[in-house]
């Protein structure tokens, strides 16, 4: 079901000092809604489905994003997945983030990460990237979540 009512709205029906039904019929938004955020102050005055990263979980993993190309990797559509992915595994999140899940990230954040449109490698590059190589780079990876956690 999509919402419609506006951020504007929500914020000014759960100041109101009208009772949740009466709110809910001035401001045209969900009575439930205005009670839970009356009832927990502390929640973000944000609208949709709750995300699964935190505020502070968010900027850690733009801040992780962000090393990526001080080491020499560009961050990519299937680096940030693979990362996300290792990232809530790590938070004990058992949901696996997808592309809508990335999107929306950027979207968020996406003037905080160079981001980076992967590209088909050369065929000299495509022979020379081996196994292992590919598992140091994520031992290095690894290596440096751990260092900066």
């Amino acid at each position: 079901m999509s919402k419609k009512y506006s951020k504007e709205s929500l914020v000014n029906a759960v100041k109101s000092t009208l009772d949740s039904k009466s709110a809910a019929k001035h401001y045209n938004v969900p009575a439930s809604t205005i009670r839970r955020h009356r009832r927990e102050p502390s929640l973000n005055v944000r609208l949709g489905r709750p995300s699964y990263l935190s505020n502070l979980q968010e900027c850690y993993f733009v801040g992780l994003l962000q090393l990526l190309p001080e080491f020499g990797f560009q961050v990519t559509c299937e680096v940030a997945l693979k990362l996300a992915k290792d990232y809530f595994k790590s938070l004990g999140i058992s949901n696996t983030p997808g592309r809508k899940w990335l999107f929306s990230f950027v979207v968020r954040h996406g003037d905080g990460v160079k981001w980076k449109r992967q590209q088909k490698l050369e065929r000299i590059r495509e022979i020379s990237f081996t196994e292992e190589m590919r598992s140091n780079w994520f031992a290095l990876l690894e290596n440096v979540m751990i260092k900066h956690t």
